[in-house]
C-alpha cells in the first residue's frame, strides 16, 4: 500500500513539473492576456489601444472666432465624444483623464491599427480629419489638434 501511494505521488509530481515547464500562452507583458507563468509564446497575445484628442487655448479661441460653439468627434464614422469649443487644455492631458475625448479599440492579435477621425462643429462643418494609430504597446496615444 505504501509503495502504491509513493508511486502515485511520484507520477503526479512528475506530471505537474513537466506541465508547468512547457506551459504555452502569451508572453508579451504589454498584452491584455499576458501569462506570467507561461514559458513559450503560442501567438495568442491580444492588445488594446487608445487615442485621445485635445487642443490648447489658442485653438479654442480660433474655433470660437470662426463661429464654432461645439465639436463632435468621430472615429471610423462613429461618435466618440464632444466638447464645447470653449474647452481647452494647457498641455497634453493624462491618459484616461475623465474630461478628455478618448477612444479605445480591441486590436486582436495586432499591436496597432490605423483608423480615420473627423471633428465637426455644430453646423456639420468638418474642422479636422485624418488618421490616428491605436498602439497596443502604450496606454494611449495623444493627438493635439491645431489650426
Amino acid at each position: 500500500m505504501k509503495k502504491t501511494i509513493m508511486l502515485f505521488a511520484l507520477i503526479i509530481g512528475t506530471m505537474l513539473a513537466l506541465s508547468s515547464c512547457g506551459k504555452k500562452g502569451c508572453t508579451d507583458a504589454v498584452a491584455t492576456n499576458y501569462c506570467e507563468k507561461c514559458k513559450k509564446d503560442d501567438g495568442s497575445c491580444t492588445y488594446k489601444g487608445a487615442v485621445q484628442f485635445w487642443y490648447k487655448k489658442a485653438t479654442s479661441d480660433s474655433l470660437i472666432a470662426d463661429g464654432s460653439t461645439s465639436l463632435t468627434f468621430y472615429v471610423d464614422g462613429a461618435v466618440i465624444g464632444s466638447y464645447a469649443a470653449t474647452v481647452y487644455f494647457t498641455g497634453d492631458p493624462a491618459c484616461g483623464q475623465a474630461s478628455v475625448v478618448r477612444s479605445e479599440k480591441d486590436l486582436g492579435t495586432s499591436k496597432s491599427k490605423t483608423s480615420t477621425y473627423s471633428v465637426k462643429d455644430q453646423t456639420g462643418f468638418e474642422v479636422w480629419s485624418g488618421s490616428v494609430t491605436y498602439d497596443g504597446t502604450k496606454s494611449c496615444t495623444s493627438y493635439e489638434l491645431t489650426n
